[in-house]
């Protein structure tokens, strides 16, 4: 409990410098701030198979994905122009529908709670900015479908664990920001509902374009 309280102390204070510098930035798009970003994941032909195999058709055409995060900027401003700062990814949720020949009715969902990584912003002019940024990114997943065997289906579920990273770009316009952002690891499944816990290590590179909001 005291090192609960002690944590909370010294986030609280940081972010209180942090907020006191950025009362005085007369740029507001190098100021601290929450974002908000949705779109489209575009998926790779290897997506979902394993570090081995290279498929030739995707298994899913693309997915959705949701995010929530902030941006602590630290330190000075450079010509009141460039800044460095923390990003942090409270929440980051994907959906894919899957298709293969061996099941039907796929779905894969992915989420990652609090991401975390380095972040650079440019802003030339007031009211424009451009942002750099990396994070690592613990994720879990579930994958869903159901499996045709003789003519009869199962249920078939596996869940996953494994801290992967995105790194991304995006241009802003007053609040309103767009880029790409790019999501790259491996995802280990355990078959939730098989005795013999099998286990697979499965590629999840995919490419999200987004649009956001940075206030």
């Amino acid at each position: 409990m005291k090192k609960i309280f002690i944590f909370l102390v010294l986030s609280s204070f940081i972010i209180g410098v942090v907020s006191a510098q950025d009362a005085f930035a007369p740029n507001k798009r190098l100021k601290s701030g929450v974002w908000l970003k949705m779109g489209y994941d575009a998926a790779f032909t290897n997506f979902m198979s394993t570090a081995a195999v290279n498929h030739t058709t995707s298994i899913t055409d693309y997915g959705i994905n949701a995010q929530l995060g902030t941006t602590f900027y630290i330190g000075p401003r450079i010509a009141n122009m460039l800044r460095f700062g923390l990003d942090i990814g409270w929440i980051d949720f994907s959906y894919y529908k899957l298709k293969s020949t061996y099941f039907d009715n796929g779905s894969n969902y992915f989420i990652s709670f609090f991401e975390l990584g380095p972040k650079i912003s440019f802003s030339p002019v007031k009211y424009i900015a451009f942002d750099l940024y990396g994070r690592i990114s613990p994720s879990l997943s579930l994958l869903y479908y159901l499996q045709n065997d003789m003519g009869s289906s199962t249920d078939v579920a596996y869940t996953g664990y494994r801290t992967n990273g995105l790194i991304g770009a995006s241009f802003r316009i007053g609040v309103l920001s767009i880029g790409p952002e790019y999501y790259l690891g491996k995802m280990e499944y355990t078959n939730s509902s098989d005795n013999q816990d099998k286990s697979s290590k499965l590629i999840v590179n995919n490419l999200r374009l987004l649009i956001g909001f940075k206030f």
